[in-house]
This record gives C-alpha cells, structure tokens and sequence, in this order.
C-alpha cells in the first residue's frame, strides 16, 4: 500500500508544480490569466473591476439578471474580461456570462475578433 501512497503523492506534487509553473506570467502577456497581487497568487479585485465600474449600473443590471438595461458598452467591457475577472465580479460566472452573451446577441453586439 505504501507504493501507492508514494505514487499519489508523486502526482500531486507533479500537479502543484506544473500548476505553479503555468501561473507564473510576469511579463508574458499571452499567457496572464488576470491581473495578479504582488505576490502573485490571487487576482486583485480592483483592477478587475475598474473597466466595468466606468459604465454606470453595468455590472449591477447583469447581477440582477436585468438584461433589458445592459447597453453594447456593457457587453463590450464585460465579455472581454478574463475568466477570473469575471468569477470576481459574478458568483455564478457560467450562468451569467452565457446569459450575456445571449443578450448581447440580441441587442446587436458584436464581439471583435482577436
């Protein structure tokens, strides 16, 4: 039994490592999942939240599931945020952004192609 506890182990170190690896960015834009803390282990809030704080009740009409008052600047800032950005902002972020997505559509926003 102790060679499998060894081989679990080993695993998960191996997991942890290539996790770590993979988030360590600093000055690779490609690869930034979001705007880190100086240390460097969760995003900072703050930054996350600045561009969808500039278009009043933006985020506020998408937490309430208040589509009807989401505008194509909404869209526009809320739909290019990263996945962790967007896990700040919305406790759901799959619910909310594939609604938002949805709505966009309608409204007539057209995401740019990168």
């Amino acid at each position: 039994m102790s060679g499998n506890k060894q081989v679990c182990v080993s695993i998960l170190a191996l997991m942890i490592l290539m996790l770590s690896i993979s988030q360590i960015t600093k000055g690779n834009n490609d690869l930034a999942f979001a705007p880190v803390s100086e240390k460097g282990l969760l995003p900072k809030p703050v930054s996350c939240a600045g561009d969808a704080e500039k278009i009043p009740g933006c985020v506020e009409a998408v937490k309430h599931f208040k589509f009807k008052n989401v505008k194509k600047e909404c869209c526009f800032v809320l739909l290019g945020l990263t996945e962790d950005c967007f896990g700040i902002l919305f406790p759901m972020r799959f619910a909310y952004r594939e609604m938002l997505k949805i709505t966009c559509k309608i409204i007539g926003f057209k995401p740019p192609s990168y």
